[in-house]
This record gives C-alpha cells, sequence and structure tokens, in this order.
C-alpha cells in the first residue's frame, strides 16, 4: 500500500507547476497536452503514385472484343492487359518511336 502511494506521489509530483486531476493521476495524461477533439477527423494521407484509381475510356466494340480474346489467349486478366498494353504504347511514344497523327485545325487523331 505504502509502495502505491508513493508510485502516486512520484505522478504527481512530476508535473511541476501543473496540479492534476483525477482523471490525469488515473490515465497519466497531462491536462496541458494538446489534444484533438474526438469528433475532428485527422487530415486525409496523399495517395501513393503507384495506386491504381479507376478511370472510364470510351472504346469501339472491336477494340473491347480484341483486348477479351487477347486477354483469355495469354491467360490474364483484362485490366492488367490493358495496364501492359497502354503503359507499351506510351513507351513507345515518348521514346520517339510512335507518332500520334493529329489534325492541326482541330487537334483530332486522324482517321
Amino acid at each position: 500500500m505504502a509502495q502505491r502511494k508513493q508510485d502516486l506521489a512520484n505522478k504527481i509530483s512530476t508535473q511541476s507547476d501543473v496540479r492534476p486531476g483525477w482523471r490525469d493521476t488515473i490515465t497519466g495524461v497531462a491536462p496541458t497536452e494538446a489534444r484533438r477533439p474526438a469528433f475532428i477527423k485527422a487530415e486525409p494521407q496523399p495517395e501513393p503514385a503507384a495506386k491504381i484509381k479507376r478511370k472510364t475510356y470510351l472504346l469501339y466494340a472491336g477494340m473491347i472484343e480484341e483486348i477479351e480474346t487477347l486477354a483469355a489467349r495469354e491467360q490474364v486478366g483484362i485490366n492488367d492487359l490493358v495496364r501492359y498494353l497502354l503503359g507499351a504504347a506510351l513507351d513507345q511514344v515518348y521514346e520517339g518511336k510512335i507518332t500520334i497523327p493529329t489534325q492541326p485545325g482541330q487537334r483530332q487523331i486522324a482517321p
């Protein structure tokens, strides 16, 4: 019993100029610590660059069928195949192997 009183006295005396309440003595939380109210949520963390995001693009029906057929033949998922093909095409554009045929007036891809 005497040891518990001494431990409690040490906890109270370590807080020099602040007199703790009963809750602070039990939990060990000093009242001067800045705490966020429970109803305020923390700021969301930014998404990592490699995180997959859902995006919708318009494709011709024939292209969709070709992608599905190729995915089945190669036994890979359609999303994985589309990411791979698009990544390979983007690499070729940046390396200068493919040029995007645009029309000068409207900046549309030529058929």
